[in-house]
């Protein structure tokens, strides 16, 4: 199964059964945290075969039974969330971006998200079942916290005992901002007028998980990199065969501009890092440089 197929199969599962993980697809997994440990300078970690890999902790959201099975992402991030806030997160259409947070922390927290959905959808690939989930108070447990580290986001996997939902979206248009020149008689562009690799990259994001699904992100086509010969070049990539996630740009080739951002919503820039990581998987990296 490539990583397309696991993101469309991917569903959060929140009941787990008690049949035991191989040690061959353990051993698989645990070479996937190193990878991304070691590519990320993140600290993540893994047990299995626990009574209860949650360690009593409960969930944020969500009732979680059986979990035998966990990734723990531990990271170094200095402020606290308030998972209990008072006021609603703003809505993902607003305009508005997410509140700030300190560049470094901010980067993090994307980093997080990007290399814990890899992980998620390698558990899927693998033939496995998962979800995130976030814990309330995460001091201890199993999980090992070296000096300024805090793990609060974890991923329960296993087999299902219980399958999971179906994906549910906001309108794809709603994700994405285009450059007013892709419309068509002097309308607004929609999606429709994208390139198709930004397309798919928008249908891949749009699978990704984020918290309360709220989707708290946005990507953007660059306007300077929609003009004739630059959007030729994309068309051409878009519809070639080779258009794939490991496909390398020729040399001279200029390659259209994304920028993505976090838009308001709880741990808005984890949700985004999900969500790099499946416009990654679906666009094709060879066919987009992030600004």
């Amino acid at each position: 199964m490539d990583l397309n197929e696991a993101m469309e199969r991917r569903h959060s599962v929140r009941m787990y059964s008690d049949e035991p993980v191989s040690q061959n697809l353990l051993n698989d997994i645990a070479v996937e945290v190193k990878r991304c440990n070691a590519a990320s300078d993140l600290h993540f970690q893994m047990a299995a075969g626990l009574d209860d890999a949650f360690c009593g902790h409960k969930t944020h959201y969500g009732r979680f039974t059986g979990v035998h099975n966990a990734i723990a992402l531990v990271a170094k991030i200095n402020e606290p969330y308030d998972l209990h806030p008072k006021k609603k997160p703003a809505d993902v259409n607003s305009a508005e971006i997410a509140d700030p947070v300190p560049a470094a922390e901010a980067a993090t927290e994307e980093k997080v998200g990007y290399y814990g959905e890899q992980l998620a959808l390698t558990l899927v690939g693998l033939g496995l079942d998962c979800s995130w989930a976030v814990l309330d108070d995460a001091s201890n447990g199993w999980w090992e916290l070296d000096s300024g580290e805090r793990m609060v986001w974890v991923i329960a996997f296993g087999h299902a005992a219980r399958a999971g939902a179906k994906h549910h979206s906001k309108p794809l248009d709603s994700l994405c901002a285009l450059p007013a020149n892709l419309g068509k008689n002097g309308e607004a562009p929609t999606l429709d007028d994208a390139p198709e690799w930004f397309q798919r990259g928008i249908e891949a994001a749009s699978l990704a998980p984020t918290s309360l699904s709220q989707q708290p992100f946005r990507f953007t086509l660059e306007s300077g990199q929609t003009d004739s010969h630059g959007a030729a070049v994309a068309a051409e990539r878009a519809n070639s065969q080779c258009a794939t996630d490991d496909l390398e740009p020729s040399e001279g080739e200029p390659l259209p501009h994304v920028s993505a951002c976090a838009t308001p919503g709880l741990f808005a820039h984890v949700g985004l890092g999900c969500a790099k990581r499946h416009f990654e998987i679906g666009a094709g990296t060879g066919n987009f440089e992030w600004a």
